[in-house]
């Protein structure tokens, strides 16, 4: 649930957990961009944790684990080829595993979100 108070967010359940995913998010972007962790954004993640019932003592502990799917089911959700998948798959969070692709599931969903969002408006 979201609840806009005054100049304020009140935030619960799974709205939580997807704080603290765009924050990883952000931080391994940060990462890839040869830039230092954000202590603002570890600060943030570490008080939405302690929020939803945890109380990490370190940025390590707010990890939380990626949902990864192959590239032909990501192919399959953006309607698109498994080359393409590949091609965007760094974008889309993804990690070589055994020289395969595997893509980040949120990623993906958000971006076929995203292509919906594009075709509707134009």
């Amino acid at each position: 649930m979201i609840t806009v108070v005054d100049r304020a967010i009140l935030l619960s359940g799974r709205n939580l957990e997807v704080i603290v995913y765009a924050v990883r998010v952000a931080q391994r972007d940060r990462a890839r961009n040869g830039l230092p962790r954000s202590r603002d954004l570890d600060q943030l993640a570490a008080a939405v944790a302690q929020a939803a019932g945890g109380q990490p003592d370190s940025p390590e502990q707010i990890e939380v684990q990626a949902d990864y799917i192959s590239c032909s089911e990501a192919a399959s959700i953006l309607g698109c080829s498994e080359r393409s998948v590949r091609r965007w798959a760094p974008g889309l969070g993804g990690q070589l595993v055994g020289g395969r692709w595997l893509v980040d599931r949120q990623a993906v969903v958000e971006h076929a979100a995203g292509q919906t969002r594009m075709e509707e408006s134009s």
